[in-house]
């Protein structure tokens, strides 16, 4: 079991959920933040019941000021902060460069990529000083490529591999690691929106809102990763078996890249 403290930024669903699950098998300190305090709160009794001494703390993480706060009370409570995982992601809808909203662009940036700089520096102030910690961002395969019509989420997730990986580059003279899962599908509430968005887009297109399959579609079909398979990921980077990994993009999941796009062609 471990003694580790660790905060998981929306934790209160989807992959969020899984990760401060996972974690929460291994005990230790695990503060969970998500914008819902509903769901904040019931992913902190699940992390109790799994074996964590869980704390729940409410914080919108695209508000540099809340999350200050949040860290000030975490250095407060337990002294230290060991590892952060940032997961906050806006699932935002589906478009082409040519017609996005500039407050559509501002809200993926603020939500996705702003949320990520502040928790990094937030917990930054905290692990330099005691010269050891570990960060880790949740990207996507969005990150890796250009995708049609996800334009400002790949902008986004393909800013926080990079921002990972100067982390790691800053800060390993201090014992402080950094690194980025970018996984492909993730079963849960995102594939679904993401599903019904396609289905919107297309029949605004005129299209079919069941796209044909395509030929090269592999059979069997991609297995989704489960939230709490990833998870396992991150306990593993956590963990001692991970200490020689910095600064690295960790495609995980099965999910290669074209078919990946053949599966939302429309995204």
């Amino acid at each position: 079991m471990t003694q580790r403290t660790t905060l998981v930024t929306g934790a209160g669903r989807g992959a969020g959920l899984g990760i401060a699950s996972a974690l929460a098998d291994q005990g230790g300190n695990l503060v969970v933040c998500d914008l819902d305090p509903d769901t904040s709160a019931a992913a902190a009794k699940l992390a109790t019941e799994r074996g964590a001494r869980a704390v729940s703390i409410p914080c919108d993480v695209s508000d540099e000021v809340a999350v200050d706060a949040m860290f000030a009370q975490v250095k407060a409570e337990f002294g230290t902060l060991d590892a952060l995982v940032n997961t906050v992601a806006w699932v935002d809808p589906p478009g082409p460069i040519a017609e996005m909203p500039t407050e559509r662009w501002h809200k993926a940036i603020r939500t996705n990529l702003d949320s990520v700089m502040f928790c990094t520096r937030a917990a930054l102030q905290i692990m330099i000083p005691q010269a050891s910690g570990a960060i880790i961002n949740v990207s996507s395969l969005n990150g890796t490529r250009g995708f049609p019509d996800r334009g400002s989420y790949g902008a986004t997730k393909a800013a926080v591999i990079n921002l990972a990986q100067t982390t790691a580059m800053e800060n390993r003279a201090y014992g402080i690691r950094a690194n980025c899962l970018v996984p492909g599908a993730i079963n849960g509430e995102r594939i679904r929106l993401l599903m019904e968005m396609a289905a919107a887009r297309a029949a605004e297109k005129g299209a079919d809102a069941e796209p044909p399959r395509p030929s090269f579609y592999p059979d069997p079909p991609i297995e989704f990763l489960d939230p709490e398979w990833v998870g396992r990921y991150v306990a593993f980077l956590l963990g001692d078996g991970g200490r020689h990994i910095n600064g690295q993009a960790l495609v995980i999941g099965e999910a290669p890249r074209s078919p990946l796009q053949a599966m939302f062609p429309d995204l």
